[in-house]
């Protein structure tokens, strides 16, 4: 693993998670990542419509927004369903971040949150551009915005990052660290035209184990993986 710098006093939201600080360190599972993810669907108003082909002027985030990407997400974790499911469009630069020095103007997501409750979750998200005046998303964009945020965070610490190989996915980014007294990793790979991201984060204490942690990482890469990309 390879680790990266921070940058002290820097805002924590700077790379697109504003909206969420509070919850983000609580754990990126419970951050409006749904989100998402952790994260890039932080703020906006919920409004569940964006017609296609339409650019859209505002974020936006509701159960049902894109069902197409909806459908791109594991329906179950572990015998388990979803806490909650949403999807919708990053349009703000506050939002994108990272994502506009790549000419992206509309970030398009979906993400399914399983909330183990005591700020312990896992994320498993879709993201995506409209086709329509866009570039096409690529991975390393994504792992960009996630490393970005880590870096900024004031709470966050031991940024590690690397590319492991993991079943279902293939090769794939891992950015880990320690957020307050949150262990957290992020997962990122590709999926045709889209990028698929699992989120995990559990509570640091004496009697946790490293081990439980990365089998829900392992665990919810393989399930969001096993979803076929239409």
């Amino acid at each position: 693993m390879t680790a990266a710098t921070r940058a002290p006093g820097a805002d924590p939201c700077a790379a697109g998670a504003r909206a969420s600080e509070a919850r983000v360190r609580r754990g990126f599972a419970l951050a409006a990542l749904a989100l998402v993810v952790l994260v890039a669907a932080c703020g906006g108003s919920v409004n569940p419509s964006l017609p296609n082909g339409a650019g859209c002027a505002t974020d936006i985030r509701a159960p049902g927004a894109f069902p197409n990407l909806e459908a791109l997400l594991p329906l179950g974790m572990i015998e388990a369903s979803p806490t909650t499911v949403d999807s919708g469009a990053n349009c703000s630069r506050a939002s994108l971040g990272t994502y506009t020095g790549h000419g992206i103007g509309e970030l398009r997501f979906a993400g399914a949150t399983w909330d183990h409750g005591d700020g312990e979750g896992t994320v498993v998200a879709v993201f995506t551009t409209p086709q329509a005046g866009q570039p096409a998303l690529e991975a390393t964009w994504v792992e960009e915005f996630y490393t970005a945020g880590a870096v900024a965070g004031r709470t966050i610490d031991d940024v590690k990052t690397s590319r492991p190989v993991m079943r279902g996915a293939g090769q794939v980014f891992r950015l880990e660290a320690i957020n307050n007294l949150s262990l957290q990793t992020v997962v990122i790979w590709p999926a045709g035209p889209y990028v698929r991201v699992v989120i995990v984060a559990t509570n640091v204490e004496p009697n946790a184990s490293r081990a439980d942690h990365d089998q829900r990482v392992e665990t919810a890469v393989e399930v969001a993986a096993a979803v076929p990309v239409q």
